[in-house]
C-alpha cells in the first residue's frame, strides 16, 4: 500500500504558484489546501477565525493604505495560529493525498519521507505584470509590493524555524513558473509525483 504523499508548494510572490497547486491538485485527484486550512485550524484551536482568515490580502491591504497601522505581525497570537496550524499540516498529510500552498508546510512535515518540496519562483518582471493588472497597481508600486510580500514571508518563515524559505537546500525541486507556464509546470510536477509513487511502491 502506498503511503499518503503531500506536495508542499512554497512561492515567490506574483509567480502563481497557488494557481498551480491548485491545477495539479485537481489533475492528481489530490485535495487541495490553501486558506481553507486556516479556516480549520481556527475551529480545531477555537481562536477566532479572524486571526487565520485571509493573511495575505490583510498584508496587501495594510501596505497598500498609507494610513494602515505598522504593528508587529509576529508575537504570541502568531504563535498560537502557527501551533494550530501546524497540528492541522500534520494530521491532513497522514490521512490523504493533498497539495499544500504555503504555511511553512515543508518545514512543518520536514520528517515526512512522503513529502515533495516545491518551491515556484518567476522573474521580477513577469511577477510585476502579474501582481500590477490583478490589483491595478502601477509598476513601482507592483514591484514595491512584491518586495513587502517576500519580506514579510521569508520574515515569517525565518521567525518559526531554522531554515530558509526560499532556499534549495530545504526543497526538493524549484521550479521557474515562466519557463513551462501554469499547465506546463502543473504536467511536469504531476510527472514528478508519478515517479515518486512508482519509486515508492518499488
Amino acid at each position: 500500500m502506498v503511503p499518503n504523499i503531500t506536495i508542499t508548494i512554497g512561492r515567490n510572490f506574483g509567480s502563481k504558484g497557488r494557481e498551480i497547486g491548485e491545477k495539479l491538485a485537481k489533475e492528481l485527484g489530490f485535495r487541495f489546501y490553501d486558506k481553507n486550512l486556516i479556516l480549520m485550524a481556527a475551529q480545531e484551536s477555537g481562536m477566532s477565525v479572524e486571526w487565520f482568515d485571509n493573511a495575505d490580502e490583510k498584508l496587501i491591504n495594510r501596505f497598500l493604505d498609507p494610513y494602515a497601522l505598522t504593528d508587529s505581525i509576529f508575537g504570541d497570537t502568531n504563535d498560537r495560529v502557527f501551533i494550530a496550524q501546524r497540528d492541522v499540516i500534520r494530521r491532513v498529510s497522514t490521512n490523504e493525498n493533498c497539495v499544500i500552498v504555503g504555511r511553512m508546510a515543508d518545514y512543518v512535515l520536514k520528517d515526512n519521507p512522503n513529502c515533495i518540496r516545491v518551491f515556484i519562483y518567476a522573474p521580477l518582471e513577469v511577477r510585476v505584470n502579474t501582481i500590477r493588472y490583478k490589483y491595478n497597481l502601477t509598476v513601482a508600486q507592483a514591484k514595491k509590493l512584491i518586495k513587502h510580500m517576500d519580506k514579510i514571508r521569508k520574515s515569517h518563515y525565518h521567525y518559526f524555524s531554522d531554515f530558509k524559505w526560499d532556499s534549495k537546500d530545504t526543497k526538493d525541486i524549484m521550479i521557474d513558473s515562466n519557463l513551462l507556464g501554469v499547465d506546463g509546470t502543473v504536467a511536469l510536477l504531476k510527472k514528478l509525483v508519478e515517479l515518486r509513487i512508482k519509486e515508492i511502491k518499488s
